[in-house]
């Protein structure tokens, strides 16, 4: 019975994922005959998926991220985009922070170390 029900939902994923793949088939034959009738829009798609016009020169950037391997779903389209860095506010506010924990952090155990030591002789100081 346990393995009627897996082949059960095993069904229910493939035709879920052959309606998906169905439905990027229709938006891809939409998007070609669009293209096919408009040479300005056909520009704008092909300078997107990287390509350029006849004497044009591109400079290829290497090394700006890792490659990680992500599924993507057949048909999809990818648009590369640029990494999102910190502003410099947050970093330098961030820094603030952590320094002045860092020194409450020593300057506590400072005075404990004098208690200690010392015990009520630094109460006099």
């Amino acid at each position: 019975m346990h393995a009627r029900s897996h082949l059960e939902a095993e069904y229910l994923r493939l035709l879920e994922n052959r309606n998906a793949l169905e439905a990027t088939n229709r938006n891809l034959l939409r998007m070609k005959e669009s293209l096919l009738g408009d040479n300005d829009a056909l520009s704008v798609h092909a300078r997107q998926l990287g390509f350029g016009n006849p004497g044009e020169g591109f400079i290829r950037v290497v090394g700006l991220g890792v490659a990680t391997s992500v599924d993507i779903p057949s048909g999809q389209v990818i648009y590369a985009v640029g990494p999102h860095f910190a502003p410099n506010t947050t970093i330098r506010v961030v820094s603030l922070v952590i320094g002045a924990a860092v020194l409450l952090f020593f300057l506590i155990n400072d005075f404990h170390w004098l208690k200690e030591r010392f015990g009520d002789r630094a109460r006099a100081y």
